[in-house]
This record gives structure tokens, sequence and C-alpha cells, in this order.
């Protein structure tokens, strides 16, 4: 972010230093100053990608390419996004081997991630379906192996993280045309948005893959110059209009506290941090006002159901995973033996219901390891 904002006040510069724009047309149209300044920034992160990739043997720059085509890929489903994270990973892993690099496995993060991933491992062996629990723990092990990949191979060249960013922003983006397709289409059903996966996971897109773009849209909409700032602003709000749309009330959470928290972080203009959560706020009741269905789900169902009582859908669902860890308090049921092991685990509990998780990271973590 720091380097970006480097970028942006560099062309500024370059730009206020051309012989006319201090001429009647800058100052009649500062739209065009502006215009000029969103273009140039865009074309130096571009360039910028171009020359990093350029600058790479032909083998490691398929690799960056076929990395930063990543979040169109998850935006068609989920066996090739799996398959994604599983090539890179693999290759990661085969890199490390051949070039002898692993000064990655002396950090402490990742240290952390192998002894859990231990934890994992030994709760399996133990489970009543050990084959499945140990299998699904030792595959599990892509995704942290994946984080090692875009920090310590992939990433490791700052003009690829803005290239990243922007490919997910532009990503987030057509999802967002996709969505507005199946509103004119075929609508919301049941208060809910499913496309382009087939199930209710659309907003899990938007709230996951592309909530680091989401979060540099809103610090630069609080700090970035006007056309920059604006141009930010509107994407983010457009973006989480949506989030709003695929019904998804946790990951709407997700996204705007997420937003919040990020524009409090990076040198916020106080006034138009304001300004963004009072437009982002009176978006949210209007769209609520628009659609009174809307409004029940995301407010007075959210509050009716939340795991506060017995009747709770949430409480239902997320106590056979506490029942999960009572009965094996130690090393759990097993790594993602949950979904096999549920009815088990509840058959004396007739008013809790089985899901393939029990809704809730921590609780999950828990019962099962």
């Amino acid at each position: 972010m720091k380097n970006t904002a480097g970028i942006y006040t560099y062309h500024f510069y370059f730009f206020k230093r051309l012989p006319w724009e201090h001429s009647t047309l800058s100052s009649r149209f500062p739209i065009l100053v502006e215009s000029f300044f969103v273009r140039t920034a865009l074309q130096k992160v571009w360039r910028d990608t171009f020359d990093a990739l350029s600058a790479l043997p032909v083998s490691e720059r398929l690799w960056r390419i076929f990395w930063l085509l990543g979040p169109f890929i998850l935006l068609i489903e989920r066996s090739p996004a799996d398959a994604w994270i599983s090539i890179i990973c693999l290759g990661f892993i085969a890199r490390s081997i051949k070039l002898k690099e692993v000064q990655f496995l002396s950090v402490f993060w990742v240290k952390a991630a192998f002894v859990f991933w231990a934890v994992c491992l030994i709760s399996g062996v133990f489970s009543k379906v050990p084959l499945y629990a140990f299998t699904e723990a030792f595959i599990w092990f892509r995704f942290p192996l994946f984080g090692m990949a875009c920090v310590f191979w992939l990433g490791t060249d700052k003009r690829l993280i803005y290239a990243m960013l922007s490919t997910t922003a532009l990503a987030m983006l057509v999802m967002c045309i996709i969505l507005a397709a199946e509103l004119y289409f075929v609508g919301q059903v049941q208060g809910r948005l499913s496309w382009p996966f087939g199930d209710l996971t659309s907003g899990n897109y938007l709230a996951k893959v592309g909530l680091p773009s989401f979060l540099v849209m809103v610090a630069l909409a609080v700090s970035a110059r006007p056309n920059i700032a604006g141009i930010a602003g509107l994407l983010s709000l457009i973006t989480l209009i949506f989030s709003i749309l695929t019904g998804e009330r946790i990951n709407f959470l997700i996204r705007a506290c997420a937003g919040m928290l990020a524009g409090l972080m990076w040198r916020p203009k106080w006034n138009r941090y304001f300004l963004l959560v009072a437009i982002e706020i009176v978006a949210v009741i209007l769209l609520f006002q628009v659609s009174p269905e809307m409004s029940k789900r995301f407010v007075t169902t959210f509050i009716n159901q939340l795991p506060t009582q017995s009747e709770s859908p949430y409480y239902r669902s997320m106590m056979p995973g506490i029942l999960a860890f009572q009965q094996a308090p130690i090393l759990g049921v097993g790594t993602a033996a949950f979904r096999e092991l549920c009815p088990d685990i509840i058959s004396n509990r007739q008013d809790l219901k089985c899901h393939t998780h029990p809704h809730n990271f921590y609780i999950q973590m828990a019962g099962e390891t």
C-alpha cells in the first residue's frame, strides 16, 4: 500500500511539472487532471507487472501468470479452484527440494502450521474413522502450503503483489456482473443468489477471495486523492451491496467490519471516513426499504436466530461440535470427521441438527482436533 501511494505521488508530481498543468485547460477541467492521474497510475502498475514477468525465466514466468489467473479460476467451480491451489503447492514443494530453498521453514508461523498439521494427523489416527480423518488431515495442509508458496516464492516481488490485487479486484467486479445478470434474469430465490456456482456461495467468494482488494479499495477511498478515492469508494460500495444481495449475512458482516477497520488503519482523512461509512449505511437502509424481505432476513430473523436459546438454528448446528469436544476433549473426533460422526454424537439429542461442520471455526477445531 505504501509503495502504491508512492506510485500515485510520483505521477502526480510528474504531471504537475508539465508546462500546461497550470494552464487555462487544467484550471477549467480539473477532471482531466484527475483522469490522467488515475490512468497513468494504472498504466504504471501493469507496466511494472510486465517488467517483472519479463525479467524472469520462462518457467518462473509461467508459474506467476498461472498464479495471477487464480481469481478467475476460482470463479469457475470448486474443482478447478482446488486444482489451481494443489498444482501451485506441488510446484512449490518440487522447487524447494530442487533448489534446496528451505529457509522458510525457520519462520515462526510456518513452524506453527506444521505443528498444527501434526496435531491434525495424530487426531486423525485415533479417530473412529481413521483412514478418512487421516486422509482429510493430510490433504488439508495444501492451504497453509499455498500461503507459503505465495509468501516465499510467487509473491516476493511487490510489483506482482499489486498485479494480484488488480486481478482480484477485476475478478470481483466480474462476479458482481454475473450476480447482476442473475438478478435480472432469475431474481433472488428465497432471498439468496447462487450464480455462477449453482449453490449458495457467491457471497463467500466476495467475502474471502475478494477481501484483500476490497480492503485496499476502502483504504484508498479514505486516504487517496479525490478521483482515486471516488472510484475506490464507489467500487467498494457496489461490491458491498452485492454482498447483501447474495443473502449471506456472515459474509456481509466480514466485509463490512473488515472494511471499516481497513479505513481506520491506513492514514484516514476523517471527513472522508465518516462520509464513506454514512453512505454505506444509507445505501444498506435504502436497499432494505426497497426489499422488506431482505431487511427481515438480515435484521429481524438474524437477531431471532442468534444462538442464545435452544430453538436457534445456529445453536442446533453449533452444539454438536461442543458435544464432540466433550466426548473427545484431548484429540477430538478426528480432522473433518465431524460430518461422518455427527449422527452418533447427537444420538441422545434429537433437538440438534447435523451439518458438514458446526458453522464455527473455533468449535470445529475444538471438536475435531
